[in-house]
This record gives C-alpha cells, structure tokens and sequence, in this order.
C-alpha cells in the first residue's frame, strides 16, 4: 500500500494525489476520521466473540448470523421489498448500522472525503483509502470469492442515500482460520495488480494522510462545492444536519 500526504487544501490538489495513483478514479474510496484506524469490517472489530467454535473465523461466521436473524425478526415491519440471499442479507444490515463482513465504500473520491473530514474538529489527522477491486459483482451473483481478495457489489437502491452517495460494499477473504482478521492496510496482496507510469505491475491500494490543519478548509470547500449531509443523506435529518454543520463552521449568512 502505497501512502501519500495531502499538503494542500484545494478539492484540485486531493483529485491530483488520486490521479496520480494508477488507475485513478477506477478505485473505490474510504473516508475514515482517523488516519491511525486500520481497515477492517465492523464485524471483526470485535475482539472475543466469546463463541464456542472449531476456528476463529466460525465463530465470527455464527456471530454474524446471530445479528443478521435478529436484525431480519426485528426489523421485518420496516424492511423494504428486497429478494432475500447471502449478499442482499448483508448488505441491507450493514446499510442499517449492522455488523457485517462488508466494507463501505464510494465510487465518488469527493463523498469518501466528506466523511473523513466531516468531524473537523478530532484532534487528529483523517485518512482516505483508494482500492482497486480483483472482480465486480452484482449480488445475486456473489457465490464465493474464489481467488479474489477485493470484490466489489454494487447494492441495490434500497432508498435515496444508495445512489446519493454512489455506495459500493466490498468483501474479503478473512484469513487464518485460526486467528484474528488482519487488518487489509496490514495485508500485501489486497488490490487488483495494474502497470504504472513506469510499465511495472503494481497494486491499486493507497492511503491518503489528511492533516488535521487541512480538514476544516478541506470541509469548506466541500459543502461549497454542494458535497454535504443535505444530498449525502436526502430527507429532513439530511437537512438539519446540514444546517448545523454550516453553523458550526461559519457558513451561514
């Protein structure tokens, strides 16, 4: 994984960092708040599953499971019109702040920016990763990830904010059976190989270091160039939100 360090505020200077990475803006693209967080799905962000299993990974496999029955007995009065399967099942929970397997990204460079920098005000600096998936997939498609270590599904509109925010799911292998899930940023051969500007194989993946003297300017500009919480996440929450973090960083008249 390569890493790079934004130096300038401008929206021109991030799109010529992303341009510079091969492949460019056929990556997929994560804003993360803090550049020190590893990459790693929010199922396996939990340390002890404290199930009984043959491996770790079975039992992270039951631990998912029970979320997902829960979710689905739970929410189902709420749930929108959506044909049930392995892929679907995952991307609706996740949608919806459940843990899963799955990873969260855009295809849009500039929405992953906003949410690294929309808490400007962390003592910290933000990050922003770039990945080249091995195979795209629709998810009735997903059976296995075969030689894969990157796929990526495109999930259905299940309301507004999907397409608003040009979401894409990610899935990967989780590893040793026996151990705890590595970290991708920690892994070597995540990202589809591709030739570089010197004709050399490489692999799409990198990392974009975002000081924290850069984030408030870097949100500034992004809520002027109309990438905010408003047509991120459309309805009357979208909205209000909008309006706070505007006052919040001076932007109201």
């Amino acid at each position: 994984m390569r890493i790079h360090t934004l130096t300038d505020a401008s929206l021109g200077a991030f799109l010529t960092v992303i341009e510079s990475e091969p492949g460019g803006s056929r990556h997929v693209f994560r804003g993360q708040a803090d550049s020190e967080w590893n990459l790693v799905p929010s199922l396996y962000r939990f340390k002890d599953v404290n199930i009984g299993a043959e491996t770790k990974e079975k039992a992270y496999d039951f631990f998912e499971a029970m979320f997902l029955e829960r979710f689905f007995r739970e929410g189902l009065p709420y749930l929108p019109s959506l044909e049930r399967g392995y892929s679907n099942d995952r991307i609706l929970a996740q949608h919806f702040g459940v843990p899963t397997r799955l990873l969260d990204w855009s295809h849009d460079p500039f929405v992953a920016l906003f949410f690294a920098v929309q808490d400007w005000q962390r003592e910290c600096d933000a990050a922003l990763f770039m990945i080249l998936p091995d195979a795209h997939y629709r998810p009735e498609e997903v059976r296995s990830l075969g030689p894969h270590k990157v796929i990526s599904i495109t999930p259905p509109a299940i309301d507004r904010r999907i397409p608003a925010q040009k979401s894409v799911f990610t899935f990967h292998p989780y590893g040793d059976p026996q151990g705890l899930f590595v970290p991708l940023d920690k892994r070597d051969e995540i990202g589809n190989n591709i030739t570089d500007r010197n004709n050399q194989l490489t692999r799409g993946f990198a990392k974009i270091v975002i000081p924290r003297r850069l984030k408030r300017h870097l949100f500034h500009n992004l809520l002027q160039a109309g990438i905010d919480r408003r047509n991120l996440f459309p309805g009357l929450d979208g909205v209000g939100m909008d309006i706070a973090a505007r006052m919040q960083i001076g932007m109201l008249s």
